[in-house]
């Protein structure tokens, strides 16, 4: 059997259970076609670039799965008939799993010191002897 993955971004007004909730509905609508999902990655709420639904922003969900060929309409039409997603796109995966990531912590940068400004002693004089002197072609 093939695999699929699956981008999908669901409301943004939801609670994190029930966008859980969105995601295991989704992975139990694989099993009942007879697939398995293999992998799934939610990438958090991110800004669209053009309003869905009146929302600027959505959750995006990231799904690989398994799945005979001759099911895949099936899944399509189980997915466009839920409220919670706003778009959805499935395509056949190529490569191997992606692996999870993992959130790397940076260790704590010491607070910078500004250097205070030296009031310059000569300044006027300075700023003339360091700038070009004028020509005159006369």
């Amino acid at each position: 059997m093939p695999q699929y993955e699956m981008v999908y971004i669901i409301r943004p007004d939801l609670e994190p259970d029930a966008v859980q909730g969105v995601v295991d509905r989704i992975g139990h609508r694989v099993t009942e076609q007879g697939g398995s999902v293999d992998f799934v990655e939610v990438w958090g709420k991110r800004r669209m670039a053009f309003p869905l639904r009146k929302f600027r922003e959505g959750i995006y969900v990231l799904s690989r799965f398994t799945l005979d060929s001759t099911r895949l309409p099936e899944l399509k039409r189980l997915t466009r008939i839920m409220d919670e997603l706003m778009r959805a796109l499935i395509v056949v995966a190529e490569g191997p799993l992606p692996a999870p990531k993992v959130a790397v912590e940076r260790p704590a940068e010491p607070a910078r010191e500004v250097p205070e400004p030296r009031a310059a002693e000569g300044g006027a004089e300075e700023a003339a002897a360091a700038a070009p002197a004028a020509v005159d072609a006369e």
